[in-house]
């Protein structure tokens, strides 16, 4: 019989960046065109498998309002995840200053059991007009390694450029429509494994909710994590006398 896990994923960001059409490009497989901005925050599952480990995981997936005035909804929502993706434009540098913010905010009141991933959306802007970019890539892998690897910051390449190379081209290493997890491996270079893949750290990704590019990706590697982090801990907690059942993790 499978294990199974239940994980709450909290996707966070400015306003306009694209986290609804992210998530809905991850359930549904198809891109949402413009809409208006989601007001307090929107639930949706999804269940998968990951096959090495013969888990079912069950994802329960908020996608919060990036308004300012929600902001402190947001912080509601965000109590208890198991997992925060962060998203930002790449064509809009002040989006990346809020990512940063969140970053922060989520790292203080969260502690450093959760997992967090930064997305830079709306790839497929800059693979037609490169002149739209305003976060280079290699700057989101500079400050994610700073804040969150330091002991790594120096590690990934960062004069490797992120112009477009290779978007387009489907990575190997997705769930795609199964709802099956296969093992990971950075095949693109919009993710930050395969800048840092010597040293196996992987918390960015550049992404298009329009083409579905990168998205299944960055679930992929998230729920990875997740199944990883509750398999360390039902080692720790085997053999452990008099230890409290149940936890706060996968409730």
């Amino acid at each position: 019989m499978p294990t199974t896990l239940e994980a709450k994923i909290v996707v966070l960001g400015a306003q306009g960046v694209g986290k609804t059409s992210l998530v809905h490009r991850y359930i549904h497989s198809t891109f949402l065109p413009p809409h208006p901005s989601t007001i307090g925050a929107s639930f949706l599952t999804k269940r998968i498998h990951d096959t090495d480990s013969n888990t079912l995981v069950r994802l329960q997936l908020w996608d919060t309002a990036g308004q300012e005035r929600f902001r402190s909804i947001s912080r509601l929502y965000y109590r208890g995840a198991n997992a925060c993706i962060i998203c930002y434009s790449i064509t809009d540098a002040a989006s990346f200053e809020e990512m940063g913010r969140w970053l922060a905010e989520l790292r203080r009141e969260l502690g450093e059991g959760v997992v967090l991933h930064v997305v830079g959306t709306k790839a497929d802007i800059v693979a037609r007009e490169p002149g739209k970019r305003e976060v280079p890539f290699e700057r989101c892998i500079a400050y994610v390694a700073e804040n969150l690897y330091p002991a790594l910051s120096s590690t990934p390449p960062l004069t490797a450029t992120a112009d477009g190379a290779g978007f387009g081209g489907r990575s190997r290493a997705t769930s795609g429509g199964t709802g099956e997890l296969r093992s990971p491996g950075a095949t693109s270079k919009r993710s930050s494994g395969f800048w840092g893949q010597d040293v196996g750290w992987d918390c960015c990704h550049e992404i298009s909710a329009e083409s579905g590019e990168g998205v299944d990706e960055v679930f992929r590697v998230v729920t990875r994590k997740l199944v990883e982090q509750a398999r360390k801990r039902e080692e720790e907690g085997e053999g452990a006398a008099g230890a409290e059942e149940g936890g706060e993790y996968f409730d």
